[in-house]
């Protein structure tokens, strides 16, 4: 009789363990838990959390904008070729002008003096644009029949020995090169010892004081 007013409580306890160890976690009753305890947490997150940023759905990645003020660099662009434009032509540079020909290294020296009797005059022609074609020399506007050494085409040398009395006397010399430019110089010369200059009288001498 004992035996059979036990088997209903077995059964029951049996099916208690059966129906504990189905139901879910959360209504199992915490280990040490004692009566008069609120009720376990039920399924779900607790009402004081949010869902943490790693649950949350990704979406395209945000590409982080410049900072201010920093322009993003531009390839710098290639430098222009230089182009002529439509229609415009080179023109030329305008050729150098030809320099004429010069007269130096004359004889005598302008406003020089020489002893009376025949003097010889002469000059130096230089051609700087072109070779020299004709030169003449003459003494107070008369032609001196002057002879011409042609050391080369630009280099010239005129000569003539002439008799001039005593006193100033005018000489020139033209020069004129292949080109057809021409060059030239006068200057005066004088004949003749220079005159005399008058004595200047000589000073006073002061009288000495009286001793």
């Amino acid at each position: 009789m004992f035996a059979a007013g036990r088997r209903p409580v077995l059964v029951a306890a049996t099916l208690l363990a059966l129906i504990t160890a189905c139901s879910p976690a959360s209504d199992r009753p915490l280990r040490g838990a004692v009566p008069g305890t609120s009720p376990p947490t039920p399924p779900g997150l607790p009402p004081t959390l949010v869902a943490s940023d790693a649950l949350r759905p990704r979406g395209a990645a945000s590409v982080p904008s410049p900072s201010p003020g920093v322009a993003e660099a531009e390839p710098s662009p290639s430098p222009a070729v230089a182009e002529p434009s439509p229609g415009a032509t080179s023109v030329p540079s305008p050729s150098v002008v030809a320099a004429p020909p010069i007269v130096r290294t004359i004889v005598p020296s302008a406003n020089g003096h020489v002893a009376g009797g025949p003097v010889t005059l002469s000059a130096v022609l230089v051609g700087r644009g072109a070779d020299l074609e004709s030169a003449s020399l003459s003494a107070d506007g008369a032609d001196a029949g002057a002879q011409i050494d042609k050391r080369s085409p630009r280099d010239w040398t005129i000569h003539a020995t002439q008799k001039l009395s005593d006193g100033p006397h005018t000489v020139r010399v033209l020069v004129r090169d292949t080109s057809g430019l021409a060059g030239g110089f006068t200057w005066q010369i004088t004949v003749g010892e220079p005159a005399p200059q008058p004595a200047q009288p000589a000073p006073a001498a002061s009288p000495k004081p009286a001793e």
